[in-house]
Order: structure tokens, then C-alpha cells, then sequence
């Protein structure tokens, strides 16, 4: 297999296809800072995805990929030495592209823009990444969701990123005034702002964090992210650069990632979640959650919104039907329903408590205790699903969910009736 260069000096972003078969996934290798191809290259000359690819399970589910990117030390230097052909130069018709050294959050754009065009054929994307491109791998899926509601990339292997900052980036700042290293300092806020929004993500993949245990560059705390529910850690006997650069197929980092992809592939792996969005807007008008909304007086939008969550958590409960998953939806319904008891109470006895900040504070409540108080062992539920199960139970007219202090069926009766006329 041959890869593009990776010491070019016009070299931009670019997405490569090492193999194309047509198969419904594809494994998409993100480097990091000042890395390239030869990021995944053991000095023997075997690549990390050679590896993997062993595995028959994986060679007969999985396209490879590989996105590169400009990331050196130092930017490319302009080619004009005086401020007037620099001038000139900005005017002058080329087809090479001077590229530099840009920051994480418009890589991460670019690597959206490729996956949006060139990997749209795939059912599912797997991203192996190191270092700085998982926090890149980060941004993008955080952009996905919140611009389309969902991911194709549904299993992320995060190898020694630093999700807290590298200390190492400290020390480069004294040399260089480089983005990418601004980016990831420590005291940086790129790093703090990605993991707000990773944690409030109501969709996002599976992730595996590795971390080598001789690191000096990502230490164990930052490689292994901030996220308060329980993680997937698996320890390494690497440094920085050698846990992208397998010797073998029996390398821990090898041995890990075939688990992992042939689990993906014999389970959630094969369940697709996908967001569901209403047909119309009159969709669910005559059922009973949308009626004790109106009931409230509940702003229109938020009836909307409630309707979608709605639909999605139906979706959900359809895919998950076995008798086991049944149970542990059981479970969730029934905190879902302690959450909205809690702040139903407070809206009895606070004034200012009405009913529309009432559904918009228990939405809340719903996501920020998605991976806490309301984590769920089928890890493909998540906020979105769980704001639609609240709804469900309020659909349930033998359940106790209701947005006011009238909580009869004849006063839903009279919005019915009101309706219809």
C-alpha cells in the first residue's frame, strides 16, 4: 500500500482510502501534533492497521483510512522576503496551497467536511486517534451531534490523548508561537471547553482510553479524560510514540483493538440509534403527554421538542425489546420518575416555579444526570432517549406525571374538546 507524503510543504488536509471493498465500516486513523503516516509506522515497517487486520473479524467489517493534516513545529515560511512581494504574492493566481499550522477546532471542521463527503457510503466509522487528533476526533463528534442530533462515528480508541492539557506544551510555547501547541497547554481553554460539551453530549460513541505507562508527554489523569461515570482504561507498556506504532499483532494495543472492534461488530455495533425527527408538527396532537402540556399552557416549542424525545424513546424502546434490556429500561423509567417527583414537589410549594420552567427544569435535570444518577448499562440511551422517556410515562394515564395541580382526566378532556372544535 502506498500513502501520500507526509513531508510535503503545500500539504493540507486530506482524507485516504487505503482500502476500499465496500464494506459497512470503516476504520479512520487520526494522527496528532507533528504527526503523519509514519505516525503508525514500527521501525520494522509494519503499519498499525497491517495488524488489526489480521483479524479476520476485522478485515472482513472494516474499510482503512487515514486523515492527515499540517501539523509542524515550526509553519511553513512564506516565500517572499520583503513586505511588498509578500503583498504581491497574496495577489498572484497558483494552484499550491501554502499550508500552516492551524488550531483544533478548524481541523476538526475539515475532518468533518471529509467524513460528511467521502465517507458517506459507511454505515459506521471507527476512530483509532493519537494524541492531539483524538481531541480533534472530540470536536468534531460534539459538532455533529449538536448540528445534526447524531454521529456516524460510533467507536472512538483514544491512545494517549490529552484531554486535560500536556504539561509539554508549556515548555514548547518558549520556542515557538504555535496554535496547535497554544491549544494544547494545560491552562489552554480548548482543552476545559471540549470536555464541557463532551460531557453534555446526549449522543456519543463507545470510547476506549489508552494510556502508556511510560508517557512523559500525556500522563495517565489527562489521558484517561474527566468523564464522572466509569471509564474504559487500558494501560500500555509504551511511551508517547510507541503506542501508535505497534511491533505485532501480539502488541497490548493490537490485542485490545481487535476486542473491541469484534465487539462492536457482534453487538451495539449492529444496532443503529439513529435520531427519528416527526413527520409533522400536528404528529402526537391527540395523545395524552401533549395534552397535559397544552393543559400547562406549555410554550409551543417545548411541546415540539417533547414530541421529538418522545418519538425517539419509542424508537428506542422498540430496538431494545429482549426481556433483559426490558428490565434495564424498567430501571431507568423508574429514576427518570424520582427526578420529576422531586421537582414536582418543589412546583407545589415555590410560586415562581411555573409550569413550563418545571418540563424545562427536569430536561435539565435529565441530562446532567445522564452518566450519573440516570447512566444506563445499554450504552446507546442517551439524554435525548431519556427526555422522551419522561414523556412516555406522562402518556400513561395510570402514571402520575402531570404539569399541574389539576391532574384529572376531565380537565384533558376539555383540551380535547377544545381542539377538536
Amino acid at each position: 500500500m502506498r500513502y501520500a507524503s507526509a513531508n510535503s510543504s503545500n500539504k493540507s488536509a486530506m482524507l485516504n482510502i487505503l482500502t476500499k471493498t465496500n464494506k459497512p465500516n470503516v476504520i479512520l486513523f487520526v494522527h496528532g501534533f507533528c504527526g503523519g503516516v509514519e505516525t503508525w509506522k514500527h521501525e520494522n515497517g509494519s503499519y498499525f492497521h497491517q495488524h488489526i487486520l489480521k483479524s479476520p473479524i476485522v478485515s472482513e467489517n472494516f474499510d482503512i483510512a487515514t486523515f492527515d493534516y499540517f501539523s509542524k513545529f515550526f509553519n511553513t515560511p512564506v516565500a517572499a522576503s520583503n513586505m511588498l512581494s509578500k503583498i504581491q504574492s497574496l495577489f498572484k493566481t497558483s494552484s499550491k496551497k501554502n499550508a500552516k499550522n492551524i488550531g483544533i477546532d478548524e481541523i476538526s471542521e475539515l475532518l468533518k467536511t471529509h467524513i460528511r463527503f467521502q465517507l458517506d457510503d459507511y454505515k459506521n466509522i471507527v476512530v483509532v486517534a493519537h494524541s492531539m487528533g483524538g481531541l480533534i476526533t472530540k470536536s468534531c463528534i460534539a459538532k455533529e451531534v449538536v448540528e445534526t442530533g447524531n454521529t456516524k462515528i460510533k467507536l472512538f480508541m483514544s491512545l494517549a490523548v490529552p484531554h486535560l492539557g500536556a504539561e509539554l506544551a508549556t515548555y514548547g510555547k518558549l520556542f515557538s508561537n504555535h496554535e496547535q501547541i497554544n491549544d494544547l497547554g494545560p491552562l489552554s481553554d480548548v482543552c476545559p471547553k471540549l470536555n464541557q460539551q463532551w460531557i453534555k453530549l446526549s449522543i456519543k460513541p463507545q470510547t476506549k482510553y489508552f494510556y502508556g505507562t511510560y508517557d512523559d508527554v500525556v500522563k495517565k489523569a489527562s489521558a484517561t479524560s474527566i468523564e464522572p461515570d466509569e471509564k474504559d482504561v487500558i494501560a500500555c507498556d509504551d511511551s508517547h510514540g510507541s503506542i501508535c506504532k505497534p511491533e505485532s499483532e501480539f502488541s497490548t494495543v493490537i490485542i485490545a483493538a481487535n476486542k473491541f472492534l469484534k465487539e462492536f461488530i457482534e453487538g451495539s455495533g449492529e444496532i443503529e440509534l439513529t435520531v427519528q425527527k416527526l413527520e409533522s408538527s400536528s404528529q402526537f396532537d391527540d395523545e395524552h403527554f401533549v395534552l397535559k402540556l397544552i393543559l400547562a399552557d406549555v410554550h409551543h416549542a417545548t411541546i415540539t421538542h417533547s414530541k421529538e424525545h418522545f418519538l425517539n424513546a419509542e424508537y428506542a424502546r422498540k430496538l431494545f425489546s429482549s426481556a433483559s434490556d426490558q428490565k434495564k429500561l424498567g430501571d431507568l423509567y423508574s429514576r427518570i420518575r424520582t427526578l420529576y417527583h422531586d421537582s414536582y414537589d418543589k412546583f407545589l410549594h415555590t410560586e415562581e416555579m411555573t409550569p413550563g420552567k418545571l418540563v424545562g427544569e427536569i430536561h435539565e435535570k435529565i441530562i446532567s444526570e445522564d452518566s450519573l444518577y440516570l447512566k444506563s448499562a445499554l450504552p446507546l440511551i442517551h439524554g435525548l432517549h431519556k427526555k422522551g422517556m419522561l414523556h412516555q410515562l406522562a402518556n400513561d394515564l395510570s402514571d402520575d406525571i402531570w404539569w399541574t395541580e389539576d391532574c384529572s382526566i376531565a380537565a384533558l378532556d376539555k383540551v380535547k374538546a377544545s381542539l377538536d372544535q
